[in-house]
């Protein structure tokens, strides 16, 4: 098969892609991803043939003033961002549309709008998401309005956000369409849907289409390549071990990164490692016996030698936590809108984890408070044994064996 997968977004939303085609690269299958430009060197690390189109989404993130409108009511994105997303997603449209032609299957994340255009392919057509925020049921509410108190009568309604932030952009779509001379199509096509969530963790509605799925988590094999050894030498003796990380996202606090470190050490025993990749990048994290820093290293490697993580929430950083079968504290950056704060709060229910709370809501207090109940209570065992379950599942492999299904049955259809 000549398979392309699109995404779009933060790194979050497009090492997924990437993990997938590598996978099924190394399967047999002619595989190209495409995403922004800035991801080009990341891409490198996978065997697929990577095209882009221009876009630096950390601009957008560290712009102060569009995270604010974001944060307020994504629905006001069309308005507020025009000058900066509009000419991305112009780009970004225009080569996911000229490499369409090329492909027999399309896996493509909803935030990069195919659907705009897929009315003619659409039996090409897959969605693919880490997240469950695209398929309406009863069972949860839409992940990203997680933070409301929406009652179960009203799950399913909770899903036309989703339409109603793809709609928010209709003007870059219209653009797009007036320059290839195309028709006006539906904004959110009626496609197969694979989600990369593990339903071990979190329960495959019982009302969803028969063609959606919850596949398993979509994690590449363990890295290779060895730590460095300074490194294991701070993981190699009996004192446990807490990762802190905020991954991409920007670490946005009123409690300095310092003073946060600090006050996990007193009121604990533990060391602490610091992952201090995009989202803590500028901060100079002050080292001693209990805290070591770095800027980047593999979370598949680090997460099976610690004790406990404390994150931000991204579906990527939970499910590598969730394979390694450790205890897990989120503070959600993305909030109120955002997955972020869903994830922390299915942590909490299945009791592998304390309760989430939002970074811009943690004060010391409530921090000295959580990392006691997390370190004392009893998580270990549901952790590990919630771990296992998940690293018996084969996401990647179930993932490929229903985009070629969905390949074989549109290929030679029933007469």
């Amino acid at each position: 098969m000549k398979i392309l997968l699109c995404s779009i977004g933060s790194r979050g939303d497009v090492q997924p892609f990437l993990v997938l085609g590598d996978y099924f690269s190394k399967h047999g299958h002619e595989v190209t991803v495409i995403s922004a430009e800035m991801y080009t060197t990341l891409a490198a690390d996978y065997q697929v043939n990577y095209q882009h189109f221009p876009g630096d989404y950390r601009l957008l993130i560290n712009d102060s003033e569009l995270k604010k409108a974001i944060g307020r009511n994504p629905l006001t994105i069309g308005k507020k961002l025009k000058t900066k997303v509009y000419p991305i997603i112009e780009s970004s449209l225009q080569t996911f549309y000229d490499w369409s032609k090329w492909a027999d299957v399309i896996l493509y994340h909803p935030k990069t709008l195919i659907d705009s255009f897929g009315a003619e392919i659409q039996d090409k057509l897959i969605k693919a998401y880490v997240v469950p925020a695209f398929t309406p049921t009863k069972a949860f509410p839409n992940p990203i309005l997680s933070f409301l108190p929406i009652p179960s009568f009203l799950a399913r309604w909770s899903y036309t956000i989703t339409n109603a932030m793809l709609g928010s952009v209709k003007t870059p779509i219209k653009n797009f369409r007036q320059k290839n001379k195309l028709t006006q199509t539906r904004l959110f096509l009626p496609t197969m849907t694979l989600y990369g969530v593990s339903p071990s963790f979190l329960a495959q509605p019982a009302d969803y289409p028969s063609d959606h799925h919850f596949t398993g988590c979509w994690l590449a094999p363990n890295n290779a390549t060895p730590l460095d050894e300074a490194i294991t030498n701070f993981f190699a003796d009996d004192q446990e071990v807490l990762i802190l990380t905020f991954g991409s996202m920007p670490y946005t606090s009123n409690i300095p990164i310092n003073e946060f470190i600090e006050t996990i050490l007193e009121v604990t025993q533990l060391k602490v490692f610091v992952v201090k990749a995009w989202g803590l990048k500028p901060a100079l994290i002050k080292k001693n016996e209990r805290v070591f820093a770095v800027d980047q290293a593999p979370f598949d490697l680090l997460f099976p030698l610690a004790d406990y993580v404390l994150h931000h929430g991204g579906a990527g950083t939970t499910a590598t936590a969730l394979r390694a079968g450790i205890p897990q504290m989120i503070c959600p950056i993305l909030y109120p809108f955002g997955d972020q704060y869903f994830w922390g709060k299915q942590i909490a229910v299945q009791g592998i984890g304390v309760a989430p709370i939002p970074l811009s809501k943690l004060s010391l207090k409530k921090l000295e408070r959580s990392i006691r109940q997390l370190t004392t209570g009893n998580y270990q065992q549901k952790a590990h044994s919630l771990g296992e379950k998940i690293n018996a599942e084969d996401g990647l492999a179930k993932a490929l064996a229903l985009v070629a299904a969905h390949y074989q049955k549109r290929s030679h259809p029933k007469s």
